[in-house]
């Protein structure tokens, strides 16, 4: 069963708010300056982030990233027509997430070289959101509280 029918299966009031996760890790040698920038390239969570916010419920419904992006000037330089918009977006935030707090992460450190960087997403969907685009957000885990207490579903 999808995602979104497990979703759906749960008979939610359309206002019922969905919290939707992303979480991605990998090793890496923290000693470096440029560690963080390699674990966002060997977890993709920038392109994860961006077809999150450029495309589906977060797009149609608006979210503060696109309207940081947009009132810093980082998406000028996109063409529009282009119908690439989703990887603009993704490269964006590759390049220019020192600068801002799009990316929660933390970094464990093993010793005084390696560790281990966890990336995570969070948002939050009203359920009726989820109607249009049953195919968002797979790979995510979604938790919705009910009145017999938080159900998480892994999507």
């Amino acid at each position: 069963m999808s995602f979104y029918k497990r979703i759906q299966a749960l008979q939610l009031d359309d206002s019922t708010n969905v919290n939707l996760t992303w979480e991605e890790g990998v090793d890496v040698h923290h000693y470096t300056d440029d560690y963080l920038d390699e674990a966002v390239v060997d977890t993709g969570i920038a392109q994860t982030l961006a077809e999150a916010v450029a495309e589906g419920p977060l797009y149609e419904t608006g979210n503060d990233i696109l309207d940081e992006m947009r009132d810093e000037g980082l998406l000028d330089e996109y063409e529009r027509g282009s119908e690439d918009f989703t990887n603009f977006v993704a490269e964006v935030i590759a390049t220019e997430h020192w600068n801002y707090d799009w990316l929660d992460y933390s970094t464990e450190k093993y010793d005084h070289k390696r560790g281990f960087t966890t990336f995570t997403l969070d948002f939050d969907v009203k359920a009726s959101d989820l109607k249009d685009h049953p195919d968002a957000f797979i790979g995510w885990t979604a938790s919705v509280r009910t009145e017999n207490g938080t159900l998480t579903l892994d999507a």
